[in-house]
């Protein structure tokens, strides 16, 4: 038997199908967004990651900033 591939590029992490397909497309957005890699507003690297929900950090400069939960952009940059 020859097994099919599999179709879109989602990324579902522990949802199956009894949670509905909207709920799975807003999960696999922010899931996205939130392991994008980012780049540090203060020295520039690539090492700019989440520590918990609203606040970010890079392991270079030691640079903390709180932003929103998914996405450090959602507020303003506050130092």
């Amino acid at each position: 038997m020859v097994s099919r591939g599999r179709r879109g590029t989602t990324v579902l992490k522990g949802l199956g199908v009894k949670y509905g397909a909207t709920v799975r497309k807003r999960y696999s957005k922010a899931y996205s967004a939130l392991k994008q890699k980012r780049r540090c507003p203060k020295c520039s690297s690539l090492q700019f990651r989440r520590i918990v929900i609203g606040i970010w950090h890079c392991s270079k400069c030691n640079f903390k900033v709180a932003g929103g939960a998914y996405n450090v952009e959602a507020q303003k940059l506050r130092r």
